[in-house]
């Protein structure tokens, strides 16, 4: 049972996956990578492949235990994203982002705490506004189309919540983002892809 793993564990994936994010915006792939697989690997060591344990028989993927575990895995999956879109691999940042999406979701609605909750829809939010730009970095005929859905949904959810804040620093952190490919919704368009929706 993931309730009986000792809070330490999620706490120290916490901070190696954090790490992890730090590393990518010093562009210190390598060291990104290294943390990233020693966590996954240790995060499925106690609760398995992914968070799927505890499943009701609702359609509720990637349902977790606990908060502590939430935020371990959310993080993980939303920071093994951002790797791919650095490593320019929008296709697997995608299978990502959902994951970390879906994760934060039940918690957004039924976290315990009013901490937690808030929380909870922030760190939705954030994966959002990943999300809508790792799609607006693929070639398909629809991805315009679903990134601006994405990122228009996740735009009213962030006014709601109040966090602006929350959106400056994804700004910021996309900007060091490489170039989108040619063909894709994002390309010759400013960086990040969300800029196009604010408000001039």
């Amino acid at each position: 049972m993931t309730t009986d793993i000792p809070l330490d564990v999620y706490t120290h994936a916490l901070n190696r996956v954090r790490e992890a994010f730090q590393a990518c915006l010093r562009y210190d792939e390598h060291h990104a990578q290294e943390l990233l697989q020693y966590t996954r690997n240790e995060l499925k060591h106690f609760t398995g492949d992914l968070p799927i344990v505890g499943h009701t028989g609702k359609d509720v993927p990637f349902l977790t235990d606990t908060f502590a575990e939430a935020r371990a895995w959310g993080w993980l999956e939303f920071v093994s994203g951002a790797y791919q879109l650095w490593r320019e691999r929008p296709g697997a940042a995608l299978v990502h982002f959902k994951r970390a999406w879906r994760i934060w979701r039940p918690w957004n609605m039924d976290a315990s705490q009013e901490t937690e909750q808030l929380e909870a829809r922030r760190e939705k939010v954030r994966a959002g506004l990943w999300l809508g730009e790792a799609w607006g970095r693929v070639m398909s005929d629809r991805a315009p189309q679903t990134s601006q859905a994405i990122l228009r949904a996740t735009l009213a959810e962030l006014q709601r919540i109040q966090a602006l804040d929350l959106l400056q620093e994804t700004l910021t952190q996309q900007a060091t983002l490489p170039p989108a490919p040619p063909g894709s919704p994002a390309y010759r368009q400013p960086t990040p892809y969300i800029r196009r929706l604010l408000p001039a």
